[in-house]
């Protein structure tokens, strides 16, 4: 499944992570997640997230993305 998601995020223009809070974690992003957003990232696509970042261990990288914060609002996505 990992090899063919970096097929299909070079198909498309925009990444839209919907992290939700789960299993008491807010805002979460989980590893697959966060791997197809590295692809993203690499191959120069836009990443959306659906709400805040999320504290934790892997927050730098995820800031490092740049990713697009709307908040809930997905009249944001261009």
């Amino acid at each position: 499944m990992i090899k063919k998601s970096e097929e299909e995020m070079k198909k498309v223009d925009i990444v839209l992570v919907l992290n939700f809070d789960k299993d008491g974690y807010k805002n979460y992003i989980g590893g697959a997640t966060f791997l197809e957003m590295y692809d993203a990232f690499r191959l120069g696509k836009k990443i959306y997230l659906y709400n805040d970042i999320p504290e934790g261990i892997l927050e730098d990288e995820i800031i490092g993305f740049n990713p697009i914060i709307i908040n809930g609002k997905l009249e944001e996505i261009k």
